[in-house]
């Protein structure tokens, strides 16, 4: 009830006045919740910071021989953690500790293609160890957030000389041979006393080079590059027997320098659909896939495949597919089962994956071992308005009298004239008028006894 005159609030403003109110609430938390992680992680900074300089006058105080982690680049190793956790103020941090060699520019480095040389005038060596950088990083264990980063050079009281010991400089490149930095790269050799067990990260050219190792001439120095999200690259013993390993481990000999390249990029899917001549799906359908990169040879075992040199299999699900995750680039090949035949493969076999990336083969296949098939076509393309275009069709079952056409959708079949057979059915050479033919993938028809393999896209018409 209001007195004469007086107006109350209607239910508009109130949820109006309600809404401004919550807003300013909203803005106010924020501000003191932004504040109170601010004075947080200020703390933070300041006591990692404290841990940082801790650590780095523990280093100082170290012989210089001494001043080296348990799994860093430096040989032989030392008693300083890589990595160790550290509980400050109901902090917890990690502190990671790296100590590598550093090459003076005044000299440069002969043999590195990293290097930019020494100063103009000075003398050059080959010996990349003038002196030690150490670095200490503090992040907060929770979060992974770095708060300090503390760094020194440490040099020792004598000067670099050359002496009984090798250097091994390993490059870690992408698919297109350009350097990846930061990729993981270890080195192990259990030989030597201590064992040799470095694990460290390439630099900004995708470089590592690792001085003053023990020599060792019978490929006992293990190596291999990864990184997350990247397939793996790496050296393997010498196999018994005649079979030779494609990357050898390699030597380190006295005074010299074993330069090794390492090939790693982003992984990839790879997806397979096989259907049968009729266009149906192949369920629990399985199919041999192999790679065409080789770790050994005579007798040859591939990247992709097992122990004995064969394929892997896969079994296709309900719908006819197959997907494959995590692939490295490559080019693959399929194969049917015994009792199986494989009509066509689109895109051609072997099919390439690039990196990064994705790729669906389709696969026709039939139990019919008289149906024709097709593996390869050469060429691929022509130019249109070309009166005549010879080309040849590998493949099986592909005798005189079979027919061949290209279609492509809304447009007029083209048939293929003057086919001839050739080695034993597995050839077949024919002409075809481009005259006025659309650009674009025609698919080209093979037509035996009623039975047809369709090679889908399989012929490039170009303007």
């Amino acid at each position: 009830m209001t007195r004469a005159g007086e107006r109350g609030f209607t239910l508009v403003e109130v949820v109006f006045s309600v809404a401004i109110m919550a807003v300013m609430i909203a803005a106010i938390g924020a501000l003191y919740i932004s504040n109170i992680q601010t004075v947080t992680l200020g703390k933070a900074r300041a006591i990692g910071l404290g841990i940082a300089n801790e650590y780095m006058e523990q280093l100082r105080d170290l012989p210089y021989d001494s001043v080296a982690t348990q799994n860093g680049t430096i040989y032989p190793p030392g008693n300083i953690p890589d990595t160790q956790t550290v509980t400050r103020d109901n902090y917890k941090f990690t502190v990671k500790t790296e100590v590598f060699y550093v090459d003076d520019p005044y000299d440069g480095y002969a043999s590195c293609p990293c290097a930019s040389g020494p100063a103009a005038g000075k003398p050059q060596d080959l010996y990349p160890y003038d002196y030690k950088k150490a670095q200490i990083t503090v992040t907060l264990k929770s979060s992974g957030q770095k708060v300090a980063t503390v760094t020194t050079d440490i040099a020792g009281k004598a000067a670099e000389t050359s002496s009984s010991t090798g250097i091994l400089s390993i490059k870690v490149i992408d698919a297109s041979g350009v350097g990846i930095p930061n990729a993981n790269v270890t080195i192990v050799n259990t030989n030597p006393n201590p064992n040799v067990n470095i694990a460290t990260t390439t630099d900004n050219n995708g470089f590592v080079i690792i001085p003053k190792l023990p020599p060792d001439s019978a490929n006992r120095y293990q190596v291999t590059a990864s990184l997350p999200g990247y397939s793996t690259d790496g050296t393997i013993p010498d196999p018994p027997g005649a079979q030779t390993a494609v990357k050898l481990n390699p030597n380190v000999l006295a005074q010299q320098i074993t330069q090794l390249t390492l090939a790693i990029d982003r992984v990839s899917t790879l997806y397979a659909h096989v259907v049968d001549t009729s266009g149906n799906p192949k369920s629990n359908f399985t199919v041999t896939i192999t790679g065409s990169k080789m770790i050994k040879q005579n007798p040859t075992v591939y990247k992709y495949g097992d122990s004995s040199g064969n394929g892997l299999l896969s079994t296709t699900d309900s719908n006819g597919d197959i997907t494959l995750t995590g692939m490295e680039w490559d080019s693959y090949n399929f194969k049917a089962p015994s009792g199986w035949y494989l009509v066509s493969s689109s895109p051609y076999q072997p099919a390439a994956l690039n990196p990064n990336s994705s790729l669906t083969v389709t696969l026709v296949v039939s139990n019919d071992s008289t149906w024709p098939t097709v593996s390869s076509v050469t060429p691929t393309s022509a130019q249109t308005g070309t009166a005549s275009v010879s080309f040849a069709i590998t493949g099986t079952n592909l005798s005189s009298g079979t027919s061949v056409k290209l279609k492509l959708s809304g447009q007029s079949d083209i048939n293929a004239t003057g086919c001839t057979s050739s080695g034993g059915n597995t050839k077949l050479t024919c002409s075809v008028d481009l005259t006025g033919a659309a650009t674009g993938a025609w698919d080209i028809a093979v037509t035996k006894s009623g039975n047809t393999a369709t090679q889908t896209g399989g012929f490039n018409v170009t303007p």
